[in-house]
């Protein structure tokens, strides 16, 4: 037991002390004033460890009145540094942080070290990030603060209280996986306009690599109409070329993870899919890099095709439902097919589990490259249906690219 508390102490000076540690340097660099350094923050979250031990102890009360005297020293040193500082406005981010601190001594006492270790990250990343976050919202327009709450409304007003379950026949439509889409296109949409501001044209290979881990369908219907907007075409291929490249990467982890035998016979055609993606990103990337002038930016917020999509993708996952229960094993290149449109993964996982059964493996291969194909394919039509003359152009030059290797892998 003692061992116990003495480990819990550690790491509690240990988590106050990264929080210390940004504080006495942002009070080195002059980036606001601070009573409280690396000495400062690792005793109070040392403090909030013996507090929530003398309250396990001898009584809970004791914790109430360590924060009741922590809180009533915050709100003498709050009232002192304004005076010191002329009564000038002063904020009060350290105060918060002690609080915070404090709480975090208190968690670690509990046992909860993984949740306090992560708090922890986040609050010295919060305050390490004091210039970027003042920069960013000075430089917010009053459009886009508009579509910041537009976006929260959807991703988390409206999508938390939806079923999450199938409604009519055979259970085709869930409504939370619907607007989920709807969610996962605008905020892929915010993600490449943030980092596009940021980091001009090339901001959208981040975007397009981010994109692609969530969903890299949504990422192309984005990315297309952002195109109609913007002037950055080359840069918008690329981020949906990226999207399609990681689509590959996940495949081959989710075989990986689910049926390693059948890992080693997709492996190949993937791979060379992804060194064939690497190569023509590589083309864009330089003509990217070499591109000069500022990117204009339209809105972030794009409800529309973002609802369009989430209509379409339900009507293909309602198809895909009906071909798998009507054509079963026999229908499997079929099924595969109707579910490229939509997504890869379900199909993905699916024949990788059969596969593990009585589907032959070299079935569940072709499946899996056949449903990979038409996900690629999908994303040309997006380009030619969502996006301008020029994206779609590119575009569907670098799928077709694609398209022709899918087909010499699986017939030859």
């Amino acid at each position: 037991m003692e061992m116990l508390v003495i480990k819990y102490y550690g790491i509690s000076l240990l988590l106050g002390a990264l929080i210390g540690l940004e504080r006495e340097y942002a009070s080195s660099k002059k980036r606001g004033h601070s009573y409280a350094g690396i000495r400062t923050f690792p005793l109070i979250a040392l403090f909030g460890a013996m507090s929530a031990h003398f309250a396990q102890l001898f009584s809970p009360l004791l914790l109430i009145a360590s924060l009741v005297i922590l809180s009533i020293l915050m709100i003498v040193t709050y009232i002192s540094n304004n005076k010191y500082n002329n009564n000038e406005h002063v904020g009060a981010t350290t105060e918060m942080a002690t609080i915070l601190t404090f709480f975090l001594g208190v968690l670690v006492f509990d046992g909860q070290i993984k949740i306090a270790t992560l708090i922890a990250v986040v609050i010295t990343t919060i305050l390490y990030s004091r210039s970027t976050l003042h920069y960013f919202v000075k430089h917010i327009s009053r459009e886009e603060m508009s579509d910041t709450l537009k976006f929260a409304a959807i991703a988390f007003v409206i999508l938390p209280f939806l079923p999450d379950k199938g409604f009519g026949p055979l259970g085709l439509f869930n409504p939370y996986n619907t607007w989920l889409m709807v969610v996962l296109i605008s905020g892929i949409g915010f993600a490449g306009y943030i980092l596009m501001k940021w980091f001009g044209e090339k901001g959208i290979v981040f975007a397009g690599l981010i994109g692609g881990l969530i969903s890299s369908t949504a990422t192309s219907m984005s990315f297309a109409n952002r195109s109609r907007k913007e002037k950055n075409t080359k840069a918008l291929v690329l981020g949906v070329l990226l999207a399609n490249g990681v689509m590959f990467v996940r495949i081959l982890i989710e075989v990986f993870v689910i049926n390693r035998t059948l890992f080693w016979k997709v492996l190949m055609p993937l791979a060379i899919l992804i060194v064939a993606t690497i190569i023509i990103a590589y083309i864009l990337f330089r003509n990217v890099s070499t591109a000069k002038g500022k990117v204009n930016l339209s809105s972030p917020f794009t409800m529309g095709p973002a609802l369009t999509f989430a209509i379409f993708f339900a009507i293909i996952i309602a198809l895909a439902k009906l071909a798998n229960i009507y054509l079963a094993t026999k229908g499997i290149y079929l099924v595969s097919f109707i579910s490229g449109f939509a997504d890869v993964d379900a199909i993905t996982l699916s024949l990788s589990q059969l596969a593990n059964g009585t589907l032959p493996l070299a079935t569940a291969k072709n499946g899996i490259i056949i449903a990979a194909a038409t996900n690629t394919l999908v994303k040309g039509g997006i380009a030619w249906y969502a996006g301008s003359k020029k994206f779609a152009h590119l575009a569907l030059g670098v799928f077709s690219i694609l398209a022709a290797l899918f087909v010499a892998l699986l017939f030859f």
